[in-house]
């Protein structure tokens, strides 16, 4: 039996299917990330059925839920969410089919939670359009719902303005033929009794990462290929071709940008490269008060208030380390919000209270904070000249190690705070943290903080606050570090 799910492992990778057909034992157990991403994309659909209301729902699988969908048929139902199609060797469950009263046959809709048509969602729709006309159900036009970026809410969600539909019927169409080569293809694949012989590469992580990538890489030196800055699949060709897995042993005259010769050599000689003079400029533009800001964001497909976009980062909560003056040690402060109403304008009259208008503003990685300074004085204008005030006198920490001032074969070609922070300042931490140690588990552990009746709130609270806080401390330290350097 192939699934549709099934066919695109084996567009990603066929020994991605092969694995999760013969040894799913392999693969590790949905997190609570992903599950939260799968979550969201319920939302997205129940969302979609708006469109088309008054249907009726499938709720088995196999030949349960092939038996409700023909019953469905008989019964002259026009719109069936979670169609089932199953023939003697596919399967495919239809998001939405509709009755086309003109054509006589039905059109599918496929729901993603993406903001625009990718490449992967033609054959994924090729594919169920063959298993539904294989089992009997003429299949008209195909159709892609996906969220609309541009939607911004204003009261109640209008699923109609929330949701975009694309015709890509030519598409799928032209796709067919390929989907029905491959379909045979792919069911030998399943049957094969020895694992199937891939190398890894970019479609490890591409379209979406591979949950065997643990598996497939197990064998690779700690420090190999794949850690090069900004790597191309054509690099990796030529290196795999020469043997080499290791970023030791890359030839000297192998074709490399300036940043990735600097990280070879760095890992071939084995010592630290550090340019003082571009450090000693950069610290040169800083002025004291230091205000080390970091926030922590929660994005949903569904904008939870008025003003916010799709998927548009909003800040529930920052730390600020402040040096009032060279020497002084550093004071703490910090904000989250906690009820369900909007969090900016609690969050933006703390910070405006302790961040004054004078003085440098660090941060590691600034598009990601300006950005959000920018967002937030649109939906809170009140603050906008605070908030142009921050933008103006940012300094980004972290280009001391990506404009690669500072190169260590230890940081493994990552400028990232989780690689150079215990590099740099070993003594300080994440491991150390309890459930909150990196960004995307603490926005998923705020909503559960504040949606979720069932949830430790009181100990969600004190971990956000200790993740948040050692972000803007681990950059205190940083910088301390980085003022020795010259």
């Amino acid at each position: 039996m192939l699934t549709k799910t099934d066919y695109n492992r084996y567009l990603q990778c066929p020994k991605y299917l092969w694995l999760n057909k013969n040894r799913k034992e392999l693969a590790p157990p949905v997190t609570e990330t992903q599950q939260a991403l799968f979550d969201q994309g319920y939302k997205v659909e129940a969302y979609a059925h708006n469109l088309f209301p008054g249907g009726v729902e499938v709720k088995g699988w196999y030949k349960k839920g092939r038996a409700e969908t023909q019953a469905y048929i008989r019964e002259g139902h026009k719109t069936i969410y979670q169609a089932n199609a199953m023939t003697n060797n596919l399967y495919a469950k239809a998001d939405i089919l509709h009755f086309n009263n003109q054509t006589k046959k039905w059109d599918l809709y496929e729901v993603k939670s993406s903001t625009s048509v990718k490449e992967e969602h033609i054959p994924d729709l090729a594919f169920q359009k063959i298993a539904l006309e294989r089992d009997g159900i003429p299949i008209g036009k195909t159709y892609l719902v996906h969220i609309n970026k541009e939607y911004v809410r204003q009261g109640e969600i209008d699923p109609k303005e929330l949701l975009k539909t694309e015709d890509l019927t030519e598409a799928v169409n032209n796709e067919r033929s390929s989907v029905e080569a491959n379909i045979p293809k792919t069911l030998e694949i399943i049957k094969f009794k020895e694992e199937v012989k891939k190398r890894i590469g970019k479609q490890c992580d591409n379209p979406y990462e591979c949950p065997f990538k643990a598996y497939c890489w197990k064998d690779l030196p700690e420090y190999n290929i794949f850690n090069l800055q900004r790597i191309s699949e054509k690099q990796i060709t030529q290196l795999q071709a020469l043997g080499i897995e290791k970023i030791a042993d890359i030839p000297d005259d192998f074709e490399m940008n300036q940043k990735q010769e600097n990280q070879v050599v760095a890992v071939k000689t084995g010592k630290d490269f550090i340019d003082t003079q571009s450090i000693e400029n950069a610290i040169n533009t800083i002025s004291y008060p230091l205000y080390f800001l970091d926030y922590e964001t929660y994005a949903s497909a569904i904008p939870l208030f008025d003003g916010l976009k799709p998927y548009q980062q909003m800040p529930f909560q920052y730390s600020l380390h402040v040096i009032r003056s060279k020497g002084e040690e550093p004071e703490h402060f910090e904000y989250l919000h906690t009820s369900k109403d909007n969090p900016l304008p609690g969050l933006l009259a703390s910070m405006k209270n302790h961040i004054r208008n004078t003085g440098s503003v660090i941060v590691w990685y600034k598009a990601f904070e300006m950005g959000r300074n920018e967002e937030m004085a649109k939906l809170c204008p009140e603050y906008a000249e605070f908030l142009e005030s921050v933008n103006k006198r940012v300094f980004d920490l972290m280009e001391i190690f990506s404009n690669q001032y500072y190169i260590s074969p230890k940081f493994k070609g990552s400028a990232s705070i989780k690689k150079v922070l215990p590099v740099v300042v070993p003594e300080l931490s994440y491991n150390d943290l309890e459930d909150v140690q990196e960004g995307k588990i603490a926005s998923l552990y705020w909503f559960k903080h504040v949606y979720n009746e069932s949830a430790d709130k009181e100990r969600i609270a004190r971990n956000l606050l200790e993740y948040c806080k050692l972000d803007t401390l681990a950059m205190v330290e940083i910088w301390r570090k980085v003022l020795r350097l010259y």
